[in-house]
């Protein structure tokens, strides 16, 4: 994978994340009030003097950290994809099988909908955003490689666990489970019951989609 040369702003934000002790959090704050700006406002509606307002710091001081409010959602964009990184179901010591796996894929959506619901309300923004934007665009592809990149090698475990079909065609198959999982969030909102059946009905689906056929006995 190639990387782009990235800004002094742009790595000051990622050691500022990377570092919770670092003695210049500024840029992760900024990015954290702008984060949750968008929550609250969507993306049409946050402005920087908000963003500044809301950390205590004058507009000048936020214009040395981000230069344009561009800059500024791409700071919310890396703030996210470390909020994705971070796993909200507890994951056990053993090892996985590759339907475990799976299973979990769809039990973290749950899990994140009940616990994390801004990750999926400022994600949809930032989709969104993405068509006009192509930074953001640039950047949600990433999250959607390392996204599809773990999908496929789950896949590929159960095929050589002998679980899976051999047949599968494993990046469409991740493709087809990612656009299914993201489909979700753009329901109109549903009760936190039907969001459950509405994934054990994906998770059920996608199991018989990929699972060896069980053999008939006669």
């Amino acid at each position: 994978m190639r990387h782009n040369k990235r800004s002094a702003t742009q790595l000051e934000f990622g050691q500022a994340l990377a570092s919770p002790a670092s003695a210049n959090q500024k840029p992760a704050k900024i990015a954290r009030a702008a984060y949750k700006l968008i929550v609250e406002k969507g993306l049409e509606g946050f402005r920087t003097r908000d963003v500044a307002a809301k950390v205590g710091i004058n507009i000048a001081t936020l214009h040395y950290y981000f230069p344009t409010k561009e800059s500024l959602v791409q700071g919310v964009v890396h703030l996210l994809i470390e909020e994705l990184k971070r796993p909200l179901v507890k994951l056990p010591h053993k090892p996985l099988s590759a339907l475990q796996k799976l299973r979990l894929e769809f039990r973290d959506v749950t899990v994140r909908i009940r616990e994390a619901p801004d990750q999926l309300l400022v994600l949809n923004e930032l989709a969104i955003r993405s068509w006009r934007d192509p930074a953001i665009a640039r950047i949600l592809s990433y999250l959607d490689e390392q996204w599809r990149g773990h999908l496929v090698s789950i896949l590929k475990q159960g095929i050589e666990e002998g679980a899976f079909r051999s047949d599968l065609n494993v990046v469409a198959t991740a493709n087809a489970i990612m656009t299914q999982l993201r489909g979700l969030g753009l329901q109109v909102k549903p009760g936190a019951n039907q969001f459950d059946f509405l994934v054990k009905q994906l998770a059920l689906q996608t199991e018989h989609w990929v699972l060896v056929p069980k053999r008939s006995s006669k």
